[in-house]
């Protein structure tokens, strides 16, 4: 019999991968396997996806292992919906239907919740891990505040790692490839008893960054990567059980981000040669000076979680999970995107997160299920930026004639030899420094409950309340003295006498859903559902320590979709619509130099997303996904603006084909996906959004977009007819699109924007070993 390689993908939720096959009777035609749904926990409890009436996609360790998922925005390429632009792994930004959590405040609250084990990750400088002996990954999509709490404002992301398996046994992989690739991984699983056992798992992987160094071999963005895995599993014959994970990332390499100026050419700083050309691929010289460490990136994130339960009876269970997360990220880099000494950075998040939920699970109480609860959550945020500057250049770009000499530049001396007698007036490096800290304390009550009114039809509702206090604070200072420029704080405005000044703030919220499912066959589900979601008062503290509050967020939501699983589950998928108005939409913009939360107004987005898989015949099956998510401001200076990181158009199409050749199998799955044009601010780079004072800060040409582009993806993989081992050889963007994951950044606002390029070109060879 040949072997079958299932590469099933979605419907809502039906992308899992299957081996499922009966025997064939000797001269019977060969049966066609099925694609077996996967379970999902995303109502608190486990249930068929093809079950669940929310839009939601989960992905099992197969399916991600085919995809070549090492990383999350390998998922969100084939999510509908989902889009995920990996600046660094420090600054990611996740998009879930066109709401954006990228803010690296230590107040600021994530539209867009993500959870490691169930445990909630806030902060997105802790977001980024290393995606390795991962059981699987499910995306929830519309408001899931009842669900996941407040963060889940529009949707949430889950990975959940592998738990042991009563069978010893271990895993080895190691790979190498272009641009310095080099991975080594591995895995063991073990049972210490029948109802106990550990699993542990360890990953080092290093790879040059995209972006080379004029000047050297060095190059930016590398990356230097350790991560290892615990997880155990206490599951006596009884009604108690335990499960625990823990987890821990480690980056750090001797490069910062890959800002890239878009207004000046790299120049060597010694002979004022031209390095490189504008492109935001091609090789450039930047670092930092003065006071300021070299280039850097380190980063550490701990994440512990807990998960109780007791079976009261055969109607009342008892959940409880615990988790206990920390997380120290640092970088240090050139921010003007050139070679001469302008703007440095050096930005520090750090923090310690506790929580706890305590759920009970009702079950067949007559026609009822579902769950009442309670949760704690402590957060202990902090963030501090130092920027460096020379002021002999920046007297010349904050008068805005810097930028006149573009698009060449000028050298360090350069400068000084321009400024003539005046050079002696100024500072070589001046620095700027804020540092600011918030504590978080929620509790939450909250309640869900489903109604079976008849075998076919189902009807349910939830609520939330959540009330939060905030304490924040904020310091600001020139820990070198004033500039000499300004006669004081010159890229931030000092606080009062330099010293932190603070503020607190509580608020209440209440969110919820109703909805109804109808199977329309015992393969076909019917459903509807509204949601509302709310992001609390944003706290903000300004220099003079006046406190100003951005009022609440709120995104109403309707989806109505069907899910079905045909022809004996060889055809799955599912489709759905939605609509959803946003109030008090929350966006950053510079006010008189300093960037700040202000309140864009009112948007709505009206969209459609669909996901299918096919089993063809065995040896071939199919997977199709696409999304249209029509995203607007309705109002104020946006007016009709596209949200930021949201493609109109989304899809993917990929297939997995397998093959008997002599001494084994032959695997060969190719995939692409293509998006629309993306904005990576919500002004749109509007010209007549961005005049400012001098007119040399002013932004006149539209170039701050990603427009439409597809990546081809495919791994070809042998396995031997016997033996533990198999090869795969793994590409990714085949076709070399080269693309940028952000533009403008803080050179923006002085009209010399930046730009971060995406991943180019990889491939890779990758051995697997298992015993």
């Amino acid at each position: 019999m040949r072997k079958v390689s299932l590469l099933t993908a979605m419907l809502l939720g039906t992308s899992s991968l299957a081996h499922a096959q009966t025997a064939t009777p000797a001269g019977a035609a060969e049966p066609v396997a099925e694609i077996q749904e996967i379970i999902v926990t995303a109502q608190k409890r486990a249930q068929r996806i093809s079950d669940v009436p929310m839009s939601i996609s989960a992905y099992d360790s197969e399916l991600l292992s085919q995809i070549g998922a090492t990383e999350l925005n390998r998922v969100a390429q084939i999510t509908p919906g989902l889009v995920i632009q990996l600046q660094d792994r420090l600054l990611p930004g996740i998009s879930l239907r066109g709401i954006t959590s990228d803010d690296t405040s230590p107040a600021s609250e994530p539209r867009v919740a993500l959870f490691q084990d169930g445990i909630p990750i806030t902060q997105i400088a802790s977001a980024y891990a290393e995606m390795f002996d991962v059981d699987r990954v499910e995306v929830e999509k519309g408001p899931q505040s009842t669900l996941h709490g407040r963060s889940a404002l529009n949707g949430g992301v889950s990975v959940f790692q592998k738990l042991p398996t009563p069978e010893l046994g271990a895993e080895f992989k190691t790979g190498i490839g272009t641009y310095g690739y080099r991975q080594v991984q591995g895995v063991v699983n073990v049972p210490l008893s029948d109802y106990f056992g550990v699993r542990a798992g360890a990953l080092v992987h290093k790879q040059n960054g995209y972006v080379k160094d004029a000047e050297s071999d060095n190059s930016y963005n590398k990356i230097d990567a350790r991560a290892y895995r615990l997880t155990a599993s206490y599951n006596p014959e009884g009604d108690f059980s335990f499960d625990f994970a823990g987890t821990y990332d480690k980056d750090d390499t001797d490069s910062g981000g890959a800002f890239k100026s878009g207004l000046f050419l790299p120049l060597n700083q010694q002979t004022g040669a031209v390095e490189g050309d504008l492109n935001f691929w091609s090789p450039t010289h930047i670092g930092t000076f003065g006071q300021m460490p070299a280039a850097y990136t380190d980063r550490e994130v701990l994440g512990l979680s807990g998960t109780a339960r007791l079976e009261i009876n055969d109607n009342l269970s008892l959940t409880s999970v615990s988790g206990y997360r920390w997380y120290s990220a640092c970088q240090a880099g050139d921010i003007d995107g050139t070679p001469t000494n302008i703007i440095a950075y050096e930005q520090c998040n750090g923090g310690r997160q506790y929580s706890e939920e305590v759920r009970l699970n009702i079950s067949d109480v007559g026609p009822f299920e579902g769950f009442i609860g309670a949760g704690y959550f402590k957060a202990e945020n902090d963030l501090s930026v130092d920027l460096g500057s020379d002021e002999r250049a920046m007297a010349l770009l904050l008068t805005g004639n810097l930028q006149r000499y573009a698009p060449k530049g000028l050298t360090n001396n350069q400068i000084i030899s321009a400024l003539g007698s005046k050079a002696a007036n100024y500072k070589a490096f001046h620095l700027d420094r804020k540092v600011q800290t918030a504590d978080i304390q929620t509790y939450d009550v909250f309640a869900d409950g489903t109604w079976h009114i008849t075998e076919q039809l189902e009807t349910f509702v939830g609520g939330r309340v959540t009330w939060d206090e905030k304490d924040v604070s904020l310091l600001a200072n020139t820990p070198l003295g004033v500039s000499k420029l300004t006669g004081k704080g010159l890229l931030i405005t000092s606080t009062p006498g330099g010293v932190a000044v603070t503020g607190d703030h509580s608020s209440t919220l209440v969110t919820g859903r109703v909805g109804v499912r109808y199977a329309l066959t015992p393969s076909v589900n019917l459903y509807a559902v509204h949601g509302v979601g709310k992001r609390p008062d944003v706290v903000e503290l300004t220099s003079s320590g006046r406190t100003d509050l951005v009022p609440e967020e709120k995104l109403s939501s309707s989806e109505a979709g069907v899910k079905y699983r045909l022809f004996n589950g060889r055809l799955q998928g599912d489709a759905s619509v939605y609509h959803y108005t946003y109030s008090n939409f929350q966006t950053k913009q510079r006010v008189d130099g300093v960037l700040t939360s202000v309140n864009a107004g009112d948007a709505s987005a009206t969209g459609f997303e669909t996901q299918v898989s096919w089993q063809i015949i065995p040896d071939l099956s199919v997977l199709g996904t696409y999304a249209y998510n029509h995203a607007r401001f309705d109002n104020g200076a946006y007016e009709g603006n596209q949200f930021r990181n949201s493609p109109d158009h989304k899809f993917a199409i990929g297939l997995n084909a397998t093959a008997d050749v002599p001494f084994g199998t032959v695997a060969f799955a190719p995939f692409y996906s293509w998006q629309s044009r993306v904005f990576f601010s919500d002004d749109n780079d509007r010209t007549d959004l961005q005049v400012r004072t001098p007119a040399a800060y002013s932004d006149t040409k539209v170039d701050e977009v990603q427009k439409a582009y597809g990546l081809l993806n495919a791994k070809l993989s042998f396995a031997p007819e016997s033996g533990p081992w198999s090869i795969d050889l793994v590409g990714e963007n085949l076709l070399d699109r080269k693309f940028i994951v952000d533009a403008g950044n803080t050179g923006d606002s002085f009209g010399m924007p930046t730009f971060v390029s995406g991943t180019r070109r990889t491939v890779r060879v990758d051995l697997n070993v298992k015993f």
